[in-house]
C-alpha cells in the first residue's frame, strides 16, 4: 500500500528474479542489519556483554518469521534500525566524520518511511538528532547536511506514500479509510460523525448504519486493546460506494472518510486522547513483543492479488503454492514455548527499567553519554511507533517488531551502564 516495497518487487522481477530471489535478498538485508547493530553495540560499548541482546534479537522466532515472507516491514526494519545504527556511530566519531555518519542515517530514515508509511516520523526524528549531533558550525558542514536533507525529502517525495500515484484507488483510499475505520468507536459514538455519514450516505444512510454497526460487531476479541476489529470496516468495499457519490470514486470516498474522521475527532478529542495514551502504554509494555512462539504461524494473503500483478506486468507466472503456501515454521525458540515467553517478558520488563534508568540520568544530569546515546534510542523507537497509535490505535505488538533490534540496543547499552553503576557504588 505504500510505493517503496512493490518498487523493489517490480525492481527484482524485472532484473529477472523471482519470489525466491525476493526473500533471499531480504535474509541478506537482515543479516547485513544483525552484523551492523553487533558493531555498533561492540563500538557503543566497549564490553561484549552487550553483545548479548543482540544474539536474542538474532535469535528471536518472530523476526526470524520475517525472513522467510514477503513484507515490507522486514525492509523497513533493516533501515530504521541503520539509521539509528548511524546516529549512534556519528556519537562516537570526530565532527568531519560525525556529519557523514549523521547524513547517512538521514538517508536510510527516508528509505525506511519509503517502505512503511507509519515510519514518517523517522526521518523528522533523525533529522533533528542529526542536526544536534552535528551543530554544523562550518559551511561546508551546513552544505552537507542541506544536500543529504534534500536528498532525503527528493525519496519520500518519489518513493514514499506522498509519492503515490493518484491513479491508484487502493492506495487513494487506504489512509482515510484507515483513520476513520480503526477509529469507528469514536465515529459511531460522536453525533457530529454520524450526521456527516447520513449526509455522505443520502439514501442509502440506514444500510450503511447497519453495515458499519456489523463491522464494530465483528471478532470483538480480535485485537483486545483496540476493544473491535478494525479490518472489518477496512476490508468493506460496499463502504466505498455508499459513503462516496454512489459509483466507487476512490477520490470521492476518501474525502468522506477524511470528513468523517475529523468531525469525530473534533467532537470527541478526549477520547482519542485516551485511545493514543493506552496505545503507547501498551507499547511499552510489549516492547519486546511474546509475538510469533507458536511452531509455525499461517501466511496472510491479504495483499496476494497486487504481488500477482507486479508478477504479471513482468512476464512472471503467478504460483499459488509461492503465494499463499502453508504456515512457516519460524525458528527453534519456537518449540520451547514456555520458555520463549517468559525471556521475552522478562527483556519486555528490562526495556521498561532501562527507559526509568534512562529518564532518572537524564532528570539528574548524570551520565552523559549513556544520556545521549540511549536517548538517541529511545527517540527512534519512540518515532517509529507513534503514528501507529496515533492514526492505527489497534494493537501494535506487530507494528513494534521491526523496533525490537533497536530495544536490544538499548539494553546493551543499560547493561553495561548498570554494571559500571554497581561497580563504582561498591568502590565507593
Amino acid at each position: 500500500r505504500d510505493p517503496g516495497y512493490p518498487v523493489f518487487l517490480a525492481r527484482t522481477f524485472a532484473l529477472g528474479g523471482d519470489l525466491g530471489t525476493v526473500v533471499l535478498l531480504q535474509q541478506a538485508a537482515w543479516a547485513v542489519l544483525m552484523l551492523a547493530l553487533a558493531a555498533t553495540a561492540h563500538a557503543a560499548t566497549r564490553n561484549a556483554a552487550g553483545l548479548v541482546p543482540i544474539i536474542l534479537v538474532a535469535a528471536y522466532p518472530g523476526l526470524l518469521l520475517l525472513r522467510n515472507v514477503l513484507t515490507a516491514d522486514l525492509l523497513f526494519a533493516v533501515f530504521l534500525n541503520l539509521a539509528m545504527a548511524g546516529l549512534l556511530v556519528a556519537s562516537r566519531v570526530g565532527k568531519a566524520a560525525r556529519c557523514y555518519a549523521v547524513a547517512a542515517s538521514i538517508l536510510c530514515a527516508a528509505l525506511a518511511a519509503c517502505f512503511r508509511s507509519q515510519g514518517i516520523l523517522v526521518p523528522i526524528a533523525a533529522i533533528v538528532a542529526g542536526a544536534c549531533l552535528v551543530r554544523p558550525d562550518t559551511s561546508v558542514r551546513l552544505a552537507v547536511m542541506a544536500v543529504f536533507v534534500a536528498a532525503a525529502l527528493a525519496l519520500l517525495a518519489a518513493g514514499s506514500r506522498f509519492g503515490a500515484s493518484d491513479s491508484d484507488e487502493a492506495s487513494v483510499v487506504f489512509v482515510p479509510k484507515t483513520l476513520f475505520c480503526n477509529h469507528l468507536n469514536i465515529v459511531l459514538a460522536s453525533d457530529a460523525a454520524r450526521r456527516e455519514i447520513v449526509s455522505a450516505a443520502g439514501d442509502r444512510a440506514d444500510a450503511t448504519m447497519a453495515r458499519l454497526a456489523a463491522d464494530f460487531a465483528a471478532e470483538p476479541g480480535r485485537w483486545p486493546v483496540l476493544g473491535f476489529f478494525g479490518d472489518a470496516c477496512l476490508f468493506d468495499t460496499a463502504l466505498d460506494r455508499d459513503l462516496g457519490d454512489g459509483t466507487g470514486n476512490a477520490d470521492g470516498a476518501a474525502a468522506a472518510y477524511r470528513r468523517i474522521f475529523l468531525a469525530a475527532l473534533r467532537d470527541r478529542p478526549l477520547v482519542y486522547l485516551g485511545k493514543f495514551v493506552r496505545q503507547m502504554a501498551y507499547g511499552a509494555s510489549v516492547a519486546w513483543p511474546v509475538y510469533g512462539l507458536d511452531p509455525a504461524i499461517p501466511v496472510s494473503t491479504d495483499d496476494v492479488p497486487h504481488v500477482s500483478d507486479i508478477l504479471a506486468r513482468h512476464g512472471r507466472a503467478a504460483q499459488p503454492i509461492d503465494l499463499q503456501g502453508g504456515p512457516v515454521r519460524i525458528g527453534p525458540l519456537s518449540d520451547l514455548p514456555g520458555f520463549s515467553v517468559y525471556l521475552f517478558r522478562t527483556l519486555s520488563i528490562a526495556f521498561i527499567v532501562a527507559v526509568l534508568f534512562w529518564t532518572a540520568a537524564a532528570v539528574r544530569r548524570r551520565r552523559p553519554e549513556f544520556v545521549m546515546r540511549a536517548g538517541i534510542v529511545i527517540v527512534m523507537w519512540a518515532a517509529s511507533i507513534a503514528t501507529a497509535a496515533a492514526v492505527h490505535t489497534l494493537d501494535v505488538a506487530r507494528y513494534l517488531v521491526p523496533a525490537v533490534p533497536m530495544v536490544g540496543i538499548l539494553l546493551s547499552l543499560f547493561a553495561v551502564e548498570l554494571a559500571e553503576t554497581t561497580a563504582s557504588w561498591r568502590r565507593g
